[in-house]
């Protein structure tokens, strides 16, 4: 094997490949409309033939969520700061998710087609180097275990079980302020949040005893 074409060298021309067919993907997509695009147009833009195209994406879903991850990741990098500036796990979340719902705002019409490609495909969470990159389950994991840490959060289950259960309340809160009009995607987050944290269970109110006649 040569310098050339050692597993790491592979992997990071991969990589960039990837990045190279997403981002001219989103190019169509910004001028003509996610719907119109077909890989077709998306191959010849990016000067590849159609068989490399799919090789590397099945569908026209999947380059929009690689896209979609490579900006959470860039996102992440530039909130981390901030969220670490933060006194304890809700508040570090309600940062993650403030700017994951101002985002989704700006790009709402990529958002059920993205959601489409993230509940049917159930691929393996865990990734080798030069694979895509993620979506929020690695932020989330990295705040639950520091929650886990801290004490404020239970730690008999693991940090990845409890980003899984947060993250299919993220994807609900999503799909209810796609077909719901009117809601603050925000608030909605908001919501999950205050429910991943406190539980479903109704507060127990103190029983007021009853003074003897």
């Amino acid at each position: 094997m040569t310098d050339s074409d050692t597993p790491d060298r592979r992997a990071k021309k991969r990589a960039r490949t990837l990045d190279l067919l997403a981002e001219t993907a989103i190019r169509l997509f910004k001028s003509h409309g996610y719907e119109v695009v077909t890989m077709e147009q998306i191959a010849v833009e990016a000067d590849v033939a159609k068989g490399t195209l799919y090789n590397h994406f099945p569908t026209k879903e999947a380059v929009l969520a690689h896209w979609i991850h490579a900006q959470l990741a860039i996102d992440r990098v530039h909130l981390q700061p901030l969220i670490e500036r933060q006194p304890d796990f809700e508040a570090a979340i309600s940062v993650m998710l403030d700017a994951s719902a101002a985002w989704c705002e700006a790009h709402r019409a990529w958002i059920a087609p993205y959601l489409r490609f993230r509940l049917l495909s159930f691929e393996a969470t865990e990734r080798e180097d030069g694979a895509p990159p993620s979506d929020h389950v690695d932020g989330f994991v990295m705040l639950i275990s520091r929650g886990q840490h801290t004490g404020e959060l239970r730690d008999d289950l693991a940090a990845s079980h409890l980003a899984t259960l947060l993250h299919h309340l993220y994807f609900g809160a999503l799909m209810r302020w796609l077909i719901t009009p009117g809601l603050v995607l925000r608030e909605e987050f908001a919501a999950i949040v205050k429910l991943f944290v406190e539980g479903a269970a109704r507060p127990r109110t103190p029983t007021v005893k009853r003074r003897k006649s």
